[in-house]
Order: C-alpha cells, then structure tokens, then sequence
C-alpha cells in the first residue's frame, strides 16, 4: 500500500466514525451513561447526569454531513421512514402542514425579522437552498453558510445580485470566515438543532454580529408535551440528524452563557403542546 492511498483509507475511516461528544451545555462526559429509549440503532442518545441536557452522543462528523448526511438525502429518507411506520398519521400531518403554508397570512420568520433586525447584512446559518434569504427585502443584504455543496449552490444562485454570497461549510468554519461585527441579523431557523457544536457556533455568531444586533433561532421543543405523548414517534426525532434536543431552559442558558441577551421569548414562542419554540436574542 502506497503513502498515498494510507492517507486516503485514514481518511475516508475519520470520515465515518462517529464523533464522541461531551454535554455541549456543560461539557459533562456521559459516557458512562445508558443511551434512552428514544435511541435507535447505533444512534445514541444520552441526557447529561450534570445539566440533564439531551444530545446525540456520537454525532456524525462534518465530513459525512457534506454528503452521506446531506439534509437533501435524509430527508427523503425520513419521510419513507414516516411513511412506512404511520402512513395515515404521516399523510395528515402533511396535508394539515400544507393547509395551513397556504391559508396563513402570517410568516412568523419574515415579521421577527420586520420587528428585530435593522437595515444591512442578514446571514442566514443553514441557508438550504436559499429560500429565506431570497424572501429578505431590499432593506438586507442576504449572505449564507450551508455544509451541502448542492445547496449552496442553488442559495448563491437565488441571491445573485443581491450584494452577498454564499459558503458552503460547516456553519462554524463558515461563521467564522466573515468580519466581525459584519451582520445587523442572524437567521438560525431549524438549524442549532443539527450543529454538532452550538456553544461554538453560537460564540461565532456574537463575534460577526454588530452590537445591538439580533438573531432568530427555531429549534424543536424537547419539553413539548405531544413529546411526551409521542414517544419515539414525535417528530422531533431525527436521527442522526438532529443532535440537540433543548428545552426553553436549556436554550435560555446556552445563549446567555456565551453572551447574548433574550429580546423575546413569551409564552406564545414555546406553547407546550408547540413541537417548536422560537426565540430572538441580541448582543449588547
């Protein structure tokens, strides 16, 4: 065997072992610990003997969720997992999830954004295809992170001429490559959720803001009641996707541990029969 193919055998083992993670909250070791019930197949979730934070404790590494993880290829996969285990229930919840997209007057992402951010720089963290950052008016500049290189292709093409671009990396290393103090407004929707290192991302994130400037976060809802009710069912699982589970204390803590202030989180943004909570901070 040459150097160069030991090289490439290392890395290709690298890329598919999953990574060990401590307690991203407090960084407590659980490995000691027996996964939960919610765990499946060689996925293994743990909740922190120190903070009671849940987590997937062996989360695939960035490499494989450039492309064996890619959010476009589990998602398929997801869906026909749903399918086959609740057909009748799975079909409902699409068509009720389709009713309400077309009757509602309201998109609660565009009127945060109306309400807390001010003219300039937008980044959107887990950009997709685009779609969010397109919608911004002419008031925002959109810029982009997204780890699949399909995606991130298909986000720079929608926001062509809008005066930003898009990366395509992991969010930290991504976060990481533009100016400080650079953007007015932080766009997180469905996204903290799949990062294997929040904390970090979100010290990132405070580093590129301006002062005074606010992000939006989506994130499911592990305190949700229909959780409890669920089980293994509920929809915020999503393995291996989905590597943090928070609760409204849980989010509240790590925000403020890296330095952000809430600016709003009412009761209204974490209903306890909601599957998602919705929150906006600020940096002083």
């Amino acid at each position: 065997m040459t150097d160069q193919h030991r090289q490439q055998t290392t890395r290709s083992c690298l890329a598919s072992a999953p990574h060990h993670r401590l307690c991203p909250l407090c960084q407590a070791d659980n490995r000691a610990r027996d996964p939960l019930s919610y765990s499946r197949g060689e996925w293994l979730l743990k909740q922190c003997a120190t903070c009671g934070f849940v987590y997937l404790e062996n989360a695939p590494p960035y490499e494989d969720l450039r492309d064996k993880y890619a959010w476009e290829k589990t998602t398929i996969v997801e869906e026909q997992r749903r399918l086959s285990s609740e057909p009748i229930t799975r079909r409902v919840s699409t068509w009720l999830k389709r009713l309400k997209e077309k009757h509602s007057r309201r998109d609660k992402l565009m009127a945060l954004v109306a309400r807390h951010f001010n003219p300039g720089n937008v980044l959107d963290v887990g950009c997709g295809s685009g779609r969010a950052a397109a919608a911004l008016d002419d008031r925002f500049t959109p810029y982009g992170v997204e780890i699949s290189k399909q995606l991130a292709a298909e986000a720079g093409a929608r926001i062509a001429g809008r005066g930003g671009h898009v990366i395509a990396d992991n969010a930290v290393d991504g976060v990481s490559r533009f100016q400080p103090g650079m953007f007015t407004g932080v766009i997180m929707r469905a996204f903290l959720e799949h990062e294997m290192q929040p904390g970090k991302l979100l010290a990132a994130t405070f580093a590129v803001m301006m002062s005074g400037g606010a992000a939006i976060i989506k994130v499911p809802n592990y305190a949700s009641r229909l959780r409890s009710i669920r089980g293994r069912k509920w929809c915020g699982f999503r393995l291996p996707d989905h590597v943090n589970y928070f609760t409204p204390a849980s989010l509240t803590a790590m925000v403020k541990g890296v330095g952000f202030t809430v600016a709003q989180f009412g009761f209204l943004d974490r209903l306890p029969t909601s599957d998602n909570m919705w929150m906006v901070i600020r940096k002083p």
